[in-house]
């Protein structure tokens, strides 16, 4: 088992080996990226867009929506290199959201390849598990998902 950090270059999955594991590098969500996908996808509920109200029901401020975080991580999976070469996303299965984000907090994304296999036409099917986690370490949500990718 090998284990990758973004900034060791790009690591597609379909070069590593079963076990290997990536970091990607962090991002911040901001209150910007929160009310773009609120507005974008309709997710306007006052838990995410008011800070008054997120406070009244036992929050701390205003949460981040669950798959905006999620989002978020896939965009740093892709651009970390690891699923550059996806021609197909083909579902995630066992997605938990451990515990909130919220507008600033930093996020990463910790991938483990769980397996692989070539098809027919070469292309790869692939499983990995994903832990998104914040800057105190603490894992938000985590999940697998299978994608197919293009030969290496």
């Amino acid at each position: 088992m090998r284990r990758y950090v973004e900034e060791d270059g790009q690591h597609r999955i379909q070069k590593m080996e079963v076990g290997d594991k990536l970091v990607t590098r962090s991002r911040v969500i901001t209150k910007t990226d929160l009310e773009l996908f609120a507005v974008c996808t309709g997710a306007t509920a006052p838990l995410f867009l008011s800070e008054d109200y997120a406070k009244s029901v036992g929050w701390k401020t205003q949460l981040t929506p669950g798959l905006l975080t999620y989002s978020v991580a896939l965009g740093l999976m892709i651009q970390s290199g690891f699923l550059a070469d996806v021609v197909a996303y083909i579902g995630t299965n066992n997605m938990k959201f451990i515990a909130p984000v919220y507008p600033y907090d930093t996020i990463r994304v910790e991938v483990e390849v769980l397996g692989k296999k070539q098809t027919k036409k070469g292309n790869f099917v692939c499983d990995y598990k994903w832990v998104i986690k914040n800057q105190h370490d603490e894992a938000v949500a985590e999940g697998e998902n299978t994608s197919m990718c293009k030969p290496g």
